[in-house]
């Protein structure tokens, strides 16, 4: 996908704000905390921070937290400071960071113009932190699950990005899951870019493809728990 294209995209979330925040897992503490620092007292650049799924995590931690994004309804709902602006063109004054945090936006950027954009707000021998959340397609039945869903953004387990200027630093696969339902993953389902972007015809489709699959072939019933896999990702800013 073009860069164009990835961007608006990337803007469509904010009309689903409140069910994204219902349905979409949090990241595991393992995760969040690779940064090799107290978090508390840091300026962090939550990019690509929507709803603030993350930002909420890092305020917690006692952090001050800048949320950007390029959809306006998105960060309505998130609790940090905020302005409007992209990967590429955060609007932030170039050394005013100590972490560049990246959830579930890296597949979105123009990654080369992410890169220049995010080693200038850094200051010197910042974090870039890339946290994934994606369906644990390694189990047989997620696979097909996520196949069904059409969720695209699932990346390799071995995946890891190399954006020009930063120097690979750490690395963690965490393991978790969440409570779900037939009805939750449909929602779940109703957040995906592919769903969005989707006519009636082809959500309804999918929707019922989803119902069958849970309910007929693997007899789900009640609440159950759906497995997924965080990738974190640590890159330093280079000398």
């Amino acid at each position: 996908m073009r860069p164009r294209a990835q961007s608006a995209h990337g803007r469509s979330f904010g009309s689903l704000a409140q069910l994204y925040d219902d349905v979409r897992p949090g990241y595991p503490i393992a995760a969040v905390d690779l940064v090799p620092t107290q978090w508390a007292g840091l300026d962090v650049c939550d990019l690509g921070a929507g709803t603030g799924i993350l930002s909420r995590a890092l305020l917690d931690r006692g952090t001050h937290v800048i949320a950007v994004d390029p959809d306006e309804a998105a960060l309505a709902s998130n609790p940090a400071e905020s302005i409007l602006g992209s990967a590429e063109d955060t609007g932030l004054p170039s050394d005013s960071v100590d972490v560049v945090t990246v959830a579930q936006a890296w597949h979105w950027f123009d990654e080369g113009a992410a890169a220049a954009e995010i080693s200038r707000i850094l200051r010197p021998g910042g974090h870039l932190l890339i946290l994934i959340n994606q369906l644990d397609v390694r189990v047989a039945w997620v696979l097909r699950l996520s196949r069904i869903m059409h969720a695209g953004d699932v990346y390799r387990p071995g995946y890891r990005p190399a954006p020009v200027g930063f120097d690979r630093v750490g690395h963690r696969l965490v393991e978790f899951s969440t409570p779900s339902t037939v009805d939750g993953v449909v929602d779940l389902t109703r957040t995906r870019s592919y769903w969005l972007r989707s006519s009636p015809a082809t959500r309804n489709r999918v929707e019922a493809n989803l119902r069958d699959y849970l309910c007929r072939e693997l007899q789900v019933e009640g609440e159950f728990e759906l497995p997924y896999m965080c990738l974190a990702h640590l890159l330093r800013l280079g000398d």
